[in-house]
């Protein structure tokens, strides 16, 4: 049944389906909120290991669990639809603004293929219907705060412009669904923006969800670290939670490719996770980036937020600032070539 939107993702199929998502989200808010915020006071206060701590258990079991509720619920819901749902995809490449390209061929990388990002059953590539699991997915996950793209829109409008204010292409990398990819474009109307994935499941939903929304944008299957664009194309090359689902020595590569696909002065700028200090985490971080990468399919995770990846940008532009946007939920990194 056609229950229209839930915010802008495709609503759940029946009204059952909506109240145990509901109460997911629930689930969660109540787990970050509470159960999080108690164990960082216990971890801070009470010496010994801290896993050795029952409400760190807690903590992650609960997390754990409605993870898997979360996914369970929301591909029962449109595999009731499925056929319908995979006609929308059809029909939407037939259909502007835009365009999306992709490859039935396409050879997924190893790091990539094998692994079921943030539990989702799956990952982002085999499933034809991942790109909408994804969205209501992350709604639950961003526990309302994200139901009109608000996130990605906040953080955009936030981001610098090149110094000479020329901003005529736009990229914006491992764009999965497209959320900051057509935020780029209301804030940039006349630039060309592109959005690339590695997913073609997450590139035809992209696309699709750009034509209901009326927004012209190019999206296109292509990998971070290789994208194929000519040297010096873009004025602004982006990258919203990338990092952390790469192994690091994918990163080094998609950095140097970032530098070569940017113009002079162009930016490249990266949202993501804090980095910490890998001989001396805290015992939150210990718990929480522990958990991400052994725990909530987020394998190289750890190896991110102790890669010193401030560092490493300074090898290739010629400025760099750490923490642009200061305070927000994560930091945005700003480099310059």
């Amino acid at each position: 049944m056609d229950r229209g939107h839930l915010g802008t993702a495709v609503a759940p199929t029946e009204r059952d389906d909506e109240s145990y998502l509901d109460f997911v989200e629930g689930l969660r808010v109540f787990n970050m909120s509470k159960v999080q915020a108690a164990m960082a006071e216990r971890a801070a206060t009470e010496p010994g290991a801290i896993d050795q701590l029952p409400i760190v258990a807690s903590r992650n079991r609960l997390y754990r669990s409605q993870q898997e509720m979360m996914w369970r619920g929301v591909i029962e819901t449109y595999r009731k639809r499925q056929d319908e749902l995979l006609r929308e995809l059809d029909a939407a490449e037939r259909r502007g603004p835009g365009r999306v390209e992709w490859d039935p061929a396409f050879v997924y990388p190893d790091y990539y293929a094998q692994v079921n990002y943030h539990l989702q059953p799956g990952g982002y590539a085999t499933d034809p219907l991942a790109g909408y699991i994804y969205h209501l997915g992350t709604k639950v996950f961003f526990t309302g705060r994200n139901n009109t793209d608000d996130v990605q829109r906040q953080l955009i409008n936030l981001a610098p412009a090149p110094r000479d204010g020329q901003v005529r292409r736009i990229l914006d990398l491992a764009c999965s669904i497209g959320q900051s990819t057509t935020a780029w474009k209301e804030r940039f109307p006349n630039a060309e923006v592109w959005g690339i994935d590695a997913s073609a499941p997450m590139v035809r939903y992209a696309h699709k969800r750009a034509v209901d929304l009326g927004i012209d944008v190019i999206f296109s299957q292509r990998l971070a670290e290789e994208t194929k664009f000519p040297d010096n194309f873009f004025d602004i090359v982006y990258a919203f939670i990338l990092f952390h689902e790469i192994p690091r020595a994918v990163g080094e590569r998609v950095v140097q490719e970032a530098h070569r696909i940017l113009r002079p002065g162009g930016l490249f700028i990266v949202v993501d996770a804090r980095s910490i200090d890998p001989q001396a985490p805290t015992p939150t971080q210990q718990v929480i980036w522990g958990f991400e990468t052994t725990d909530n399919g987020e394998p190289y995770m750890w190896e991110f937020v102790t890669w010193d990846f401030n560092g490493y940008l300074r090898r290739f532009f010629r400025t760099v600032v750490d923490d642009y946007t200061s305070g927000s939920f994560l930091p945005m990194r700003v480099a310059e070539k």
